[in-house]
């Protein structure tokens, strides 16, 4: 027995983020900051009681990032994966958009050992 709770006290488990009442009111009153607009379904949250946190990628997997969500819709879910519940849901996920590649400007030749030849006028 003693030697289990030795090797419980060197692995710490990370602690799951939640919102105190203060950051949950803070969120409330920005809505221009922080849009109150479900990740998951896409739905406006229209009372501070469905106002949850959601870990965008699990949190079991190792996931930080956190997005707002409905309580109802983070809690179907779960530790499954967002493409997975928006199926479920019948909702069809936004496509991301492709970024172009920059242009690349093209280079003026000069001479050997950085040297600019100056033009010599037309006689």
């Amino acid at each position: 027995m003693a030697l289990k709770g030795v090797l419980y006290r060197k692995y710490k488990k990370k602690k799951r983020k939640g919102l105190t009442t203060a950051q949950r009111n803070y969120v409330w009153d920005n809505p221009r900051k922080y849009k109150r607009i479900c990740s998951i379904c896409g739905r406006r949250i229209t009372k501070i009681s469905e106002l949850e946190l959601d870990h965008t990628k699990s949190f079991k997997s190792g996931g930080t990032k956190l997005a707002l969500a409905h309580r109802s819709c983070n809690r179907m879910k779960s530790s499954g994966s967002l493409a997975k519940i928006q199926k479920t849901l019948g909702i069809k996920p936004k496509k991301k958009k492709k970024k172009k590649p920059k242009k690349r400007k093209k280079r003026k030749k000069t001479p050997e050992w950085g040297l600019t030849v100056a033009k010599l006028p037309k006689w």
